[in-house]
């Protein structure tokens, strides 16, 4: 019994109610499923019975008590937890604002905050409430963390087979620390701007293909050389400027009506087909909107 004593002196030194439902709430949650791994290991002998049995009857008389003191608190602070959850971020019942322990975690719950307008007060929060850890991390201070865990739901898409928040927020490095105050200081330097409303995301690909890079790289080193960089000069240099496994070719290329048209055809050293082709009239478009990208119209 001699945990149960110790932790009952600990959960004494807590003085607000809420936090000291969520404390409760989690530690029996834990132990729950140590019971489980205990009676497991009992199961296939791991444990001997008179060890088993000491075990199970200081987890029997935890739950007892832990029970009935929640049951307690659950009454008294029913107004209180209604006002909690009313203020609590979307998707939690406890938090003002979600917890992050890393860039992706962060990555994944900054959107929701920059469209309500909040992260200055998130990360100024989220500051306020860590502490220094186990070795060289930090943490967040255990009423967050239990508020957290028992918000489990929230995070479960990115908790990265843990399972657990407490877990991710325990072992916070100083990089993300240092991130968090960077990212705090330029917020506070916005401060003040006019919202801009959020940036759709674009279902369309911006990004050039191996064509286009290879078609831009061709007319940069002929601009270097001073040499002409009209379309059949800039054409016939494709061939020089390949990257390695590149191979170029010029020829007719169906098009859509069945026909045939000058095309120009990029394969990769492994493949039997060509990973990007053009037609010539196309590749003529291109290349003037290249020569406005390179400055040259």
């Amino acid at each position: 019994m001699k945990y149960l004593k110790e932790y009952k002196d600990f959960y004494s030194c807590i003085k607000d109610p809420l936090e000291k439902l969520d404390e409760l709430q989690v530690e029996l949650d834990g132990l729950e499923i140590a019971s489980d791994q205990i009676f497991g290991n009992y199961q296939l002998g791991g444990i001997p019975e008179d060890e088993y049995k000491s075990l199970s009857k200081e987890i029997n008389s935890f739950f007892e008590w832990g029970k009935d003191e929640i049951s307690i608190l659950e009454s008294e602070c029913a107004d209180l937890n209604k006002k909690r959850k009313k203020k609590a971020w979307q998707g939690h019942d406890r938090l003002p604002f979600p917890v992050v322990w890393n860039r992706k975690s962060y990555n994944k719950v900054v959107p929701e905050i920059n469209n309500k307008g909040r992260k200055s007060q998130w990360i100024e929060w989220l500051l306020k409430n860590l502490t220094e850890g186990e070795d060289d991390h930090w943490q967040y201070e255990d009423r967050v963390l239990n508020a957290a865990e028992l918000d489990i739901a929230y995070y479960l898409n990115f908790l990265e087979g843990s399972f657990s928040v407490s877990s991710s927020c325990s072992r916070i490095n100083n990089d993300f620390v240092d991130f968090l105050f960077t990212a705090q200081r330029v917020s506070e330097l916005k401060r003040g701007q006019s919202r801009k409303a959020a940036r759709p995301s674009s279902p369309y690909k911006k990004e050039y293909n191996e064509l286009d890079k290879l078609i831009i790289r061709t007319l940069q080193k002929r601009v270097k050389n001073n040499e002409p960089t009209i379309w059949n000069f800039v054409l016939r240099a494709l061939r020089e400027n390949t990257s390695k496994g590149q191979t170029v070719e010029i020829r007719d290329v169906p098009t859509k009506d069945d026909t045939m048209a000058p095309g120009i055809l990029l394969y990769v050293e492994g493949y039997p087909d060509p990973i990007q082709k053009l037609l010539q009239s196309t590749f003529k478009k291109k290349l003037s909107q290249f020569r406005k990208l390179l400055l040259l119209e």
